[in-house]
């Protein structure tokens, strides 16, 4: 324990203090490119270093990564929003590609939570993973993936790291996960793929439609009003829409995530559903409402649909599963549905819990599935009508699992409350009083799906954890260590920063999506 403390803290101080905000003029250091490798060196030193020793590399350089985010969470300058820190490598003008980084309101709290996923689930893996090299490395080549696609200021190299994702995710499954292994890696990559391929057939369009050979965000965002034609982007919304829903795992493309979910190994699955998910949300604010404006407002309606079918439909399944994960797996669907639809509202309100919402249920189901691998690890199952009375053998884990309950029915408190008021707030005022006549009729349905989501969680604990004591296994049940509490705490503590003291996190989202609205216009 001690040791893991060590190895943790020193590099997460060097993280916070290596750079100082005095030094840190335009360009002055490369703090997000150095941010972006950490996890690179990680996988680097994890292949080649001995097997024993794979773990203690990459949790040094996790810890450090996360002092880094909240470094820039720290110095990033809410009053001036825009991009801050910005790095651009020149000699890539000629192809049209920029490697340009730049981190503002809406990606600054994204990098605290790629970060505190990667060094839970390095905590989380610490004793079970065989062949610990290459699930570390490619466990590091995966935040390395969504780091830099949160980062990205060219849609090329957003695309590029956005695909970085992808393979090591179906390896994690294909070689590490449990169950129909093989068939949910596949599901995953075929779905995936698929979705990425729409993504870039968007992008490409979106390069030669601008007429300035350019893959610049930043650039084809100001050309949406002048340089895209209306017919253009209401052709070209809903193909970025439908690449980036079947990331989010938007109904009728959501069948991959419980079977990627359930199958993965428990840091797979944290890092899938809490980090990778949230890029669908991501790309759909920092690319497509940007760039489509028009076309954003002409089927947003439509996704809005989605979105509460999401939230309804996923509920009542996961109503009917047996499978502890499969539960967790198809809240976190469900959960997606309440993030589309505060960007649906395209309201201030709304897409500020949208923002908040891509955070907290990063946060949340990371959490949740790290608590259901523990509990797999102790009784052998997950099938929780085999399970009961956990809490008398294990009173810290029903603790946290307590917790972690409260937190997705979305007690006041967790950040959970926060961003799901503000989106049902964004909904309610763009439905009632902003004139997007179909959330009148949704926004009842949206709410009926909160209820649902608190009775199969409320279900789920009162079996599992309460009642008679019931268990596959025999012998002594040991009850959390420290290693195993460390990565949950920070997960639950994040959730209880947001959720206690919003106003700095809704600051620093409003900064850049409050420009977005003024952008997109709203519904009139």
């Amino acid at each position: 324990m001690i040791s893991i403390l060590t190895v943790s803290l020193v590099p997460l101080a060097l993280g916070l203090f290596l750079f100082h905000s005095e030094a840190l003029g335009p360009n002055a250091l490369p703090l997000l490119s150095t941010y972006m490798a950490l996890p690179l060196v990680a996988a680097l030193a994890s292949f080649w270093a001995p097997a024993r020793l794979a773990r203690w590399a990459t949790l040094f350089f996790a810890s450090a990564q996360l002092g880094l985010a909240l470094k820039i969470f720290c110095l990033y300058q809410t009053a001036l929003g825009g991009y801050q820190f910005t790095e651009q490598f020149p000699g890539l003008e000629g192809l049209g590609l920029h490697y340009a980084l730049g981190v503002d309101g809406l990606s600054a709290p994204l990098l605290i939570l790629v970060s505190a996923v990667y060094w839970a689930g390095v905590l989380a893996s610490w004793d079970s993973p065989a062949r610990p090299k290459e699930y570390f490395a490619f466990f590091s080549l995966m935040t390395a993936g969504a780091a830099g696609a949160f980062l990205s200021l060219d849609l090329f190299f957003f695309f590029l790291f956005y695909e970085l994702d992808i393979l090591p995710m179906f390896l994690l499954i294909g070689i590490w996960g449990s169950g129909r292994k093989q068939y949910a890696a596949t599901k995953f990559a075929l779905y995936l793929v698929g979705g990425s391929a729409l993504i870039l057939v968007g992008f490409l369009a979106l390069h030669f439609a601008s007429g300035i050979n350019s893959f610049d965000i930043r650039v084809l965002g100001d050309l949406a009003q002048t340089g895209f034609s209306p017919a253009f982007q209401n052709f070209w919304f809903p193909v970025l829409g439908v690449g980036f829903g079947v990331l989010l795992a938007l109904i009728p493309f959501h069948t991959w995530s419980p079977d990627a979910y359930a199958s993965a190994p428990t840091a797979a699955s944290m890092m899938n559903a809490g980090v990778l998910k949230t890029l669908g949300g991501y790309g759909l604010l920092r690319v497509a409402l940007p760039a489509l404006p028009d076309g954003a407002k002409h089927w947003l309606p439509l996704f809005a649909v989605l979105a509460v079918l999401n939230m309804l439909y996923a509920s009542l399944v996961a109503l009917r599963q047996k499978d502890i994960k499969y539960v967790v797996a198809y809240s976190s669907v469900a959960h997606c549905g309440y993030l589309v639809l505060g960007i649906c509202t395209l309201e201030a309100t709304g897409f500020s819990g949208a923002a908040l919402q891509m955070v907290s249920q990063g946060l949340l189901t990371a959490f949740a599935f790290g608590l259901v691998g523990l509990i797999e690890n102790r009784t052998g199952t997950r099938q929780w009508e085999q399970l009961g009375g956990l809490s008398a053998l294990a009173p810290v884990l029903g603790g946290l699992f307590m917790l972690n309950t409260m937190a997705n029915v979305g007690l006041p408190g967790f950040s959970s409350f926060v961003a799901e008021f503000m989106v049902f707030l964004g909904a309610f005022r763009s439905g009632f009083e902003g004139g997007f006549a179909i959330l009148k009729i949704l926004f009842p349905i949206a709410v009926t799906a909160i209820v649902i989501g608190a009775v199969y969680y409320l279900r789920l604990m009162q079996n599992v954890f309460f009642g008679p004591v019931r268990r596959p296994t025999e012998g002594p049940f040991v009850d959390l260590r420290s290693r195993e509490i460390l990565p949950l705490v920070l997960l639950l503590v994040l959730s209880l920063a947001i959720g206690l003291y919003p106003k700095p996190w809704a600051d620093m989202v409003n900064s850049s999506l409050v420009p977005l609205i003024d952008h997109l216009g709203g519904f009139k």
